[in-house]
């Protein structure tokens, strides 16, 4: 017996939690990974509608560029009611900033923030300083700031500018009053990020 089918006649013995189980850290690690074992193999073909599977599946390429996961309906969905952490920023983002429901999407990303996601609770932190509640915005970017260090927001902002590719971003009034209030004295204008004072320092980030 060659080494390929002894591999999946083992496969095939093994019991269907354990399988399933496996399955689900292949996806937890790499949606495409995911894709291709259900494909190479019919004793590990647990589609994204299984609640087990949905839950844990990594959708990093979908929070990195949003606007994407319109094509992916199904598979949102899925994922959303499986209460995927990666699911409700998705869906957070598309709310917020590409439909008029964004309480909604506010929602989303507050349950994703809670999940400790670095990507997740600095883009909530952001936009509650975006819709006027600044203090609560600016406690979180300080504490994500004091855990993870000036370089790890550094990346979150980039992120969060390539995240919102392709979606729409109407300027919300509350947003402008809200920006033009966290804007700094004319005597303190730090020349970098690393300098700025309390104040001054979530000025520049939203810059």
């Amino acid at each position: 017996m060659d080494q390929r089918r002894a591999k999946k006649q083992s496969l095939e013995n093994m019991p269907e939690d354990l399988r399933m189980v496996i399955v689900s850290k292949v996806g937890a690690d790499s949606a495409l990974d995911y894709f291709n074992a259900i494909i190479a193999s019919k004793s590990l073909c647990f589609r994204f509608d299984n609640r087990f599977i949905a839950r844990d599946l990594n959708l990093e390429p979908l929070v990195k560029k949003p606007a994407q996961a319109k094509r992916y309906r199904s598979l949102m969905d899925s994922c959303l009611k499986a209460n995927n952490v990666h699911a409700h920023f998705v869906t957070g983002m598309l709310q917020y900033f590409d439909s008029p429901n964004q309480f909604l999407g506010m929602h989303h990303l507050r349950i994703a923030s809670k999940a400790g996601h670095l990507q997740e609770r600095y883009v909530y932190g952001v936009l509650l300083m975006a819709i006027g509640q600044t203090e609560k915005g600016v406690r979180i970017i300080n504490k994500l700031t004091d855990e993870k260090g000036i370089e790890t927001v550094k990346n979150c902002i980039q992120d969060f500018t390539l995240s919102l590719y392709r979606l729409d971003r109407n300027v919300m009034d509350i947003y402008v009053t809200s920006f033009t209030a966290m804007k700094p004295d004319h005597q303190c204008q730090p020349p970098e990020i690393n300098t700025a004072c309390l104040k001054c320092y979530h000025f520049f980030l939203d810059i």
